[in-house]
């Protein structure tokens, strides 16, 4: 019986959490980061915003939320991937697993981008989850291979190089206001990235 409740609890902990960050998120995209506060988010939903606060230190890490989910899932793509794969090439194809998001929503994955990129706090916060990230795939990748055949700084560099890749990929998109085809071009930076 104690366990059903905190089965229970639990789900509805994940479920405020999930609420508080759909509902969040859209406030950021139609009003701006800058512009949205806090009780905005947590008022229509009938939350204390001291509640808020038990889920999400700030409201960054509101934006961000998805994130450690992501990176989780990647780490896991990475290491089923095909054994026969070289590390730089499947790392390219995990990293092209996120253009699911992509595929399902180009509108909705352009807003994120443009969120992440006119607001300086939420850029700074971005780089230091890219890096917390690629230390992540990086580990992932050792694993995979063994520490044996590739050591950490070559991990940190493959991993690196493809990473540096898909941003300088988004930021090419970016440029276009979301209009140009996002796979082509990453497909296109992860050739040059092979490249000798």
């Amino acid at each position: 019986m104690t366990a059903k409740i905190a089965g229970l609890r639990e789900q509805q902990k994940a479920a405020t959490r999930a609420e508080l960050y759909q509902f969040g998120f859209e406030l950021f995209l139609k009003q701006g980061f800058a512009e949205t506060t806090i009780e905005q988010i947590v008022e229509p939903l009938g939350i204390a915003k001291r509640t808020f606060f038990r889920y999400f230190a700030t409201k960054e890490d509101l934006v961000f939320a998805w994130y450690e989910e992501k990176t989780a899932e990647l780490v896991a793509e990475l290491k089923g991937r095909p054994k026969k794969e070289k590390p730089l090439n499947a790392v390219c194809e995990t990293l092209a697993s996120l253009l699911k998001r992509y595929d399902a929503s180009p509108d909705m994955a352009f807003a994120l981008v443009r969120l992440l990129k006119t607001n300086p706090s939420l850029e700074g916060r971005s780089f230091e989850k890219q890096t917390g990230r690629e230390k992540a795939l990086a580990n992932a990748l050792i694993e995979r291979e063994g520490a044996d055949k590739l050591p950490m700084l070559k991990a940190r560099i493959v991993v690196g190089v493809v990473m540096t890749a898909f941003s300088a990929a988004l930021d090419e998109w970016y440029a276009s206001e979301g209009k140009a085809d996002l796979r082509p071009i990453v497909e296109t930076a992860f050739s040059m990235a092979r490249a000798p």
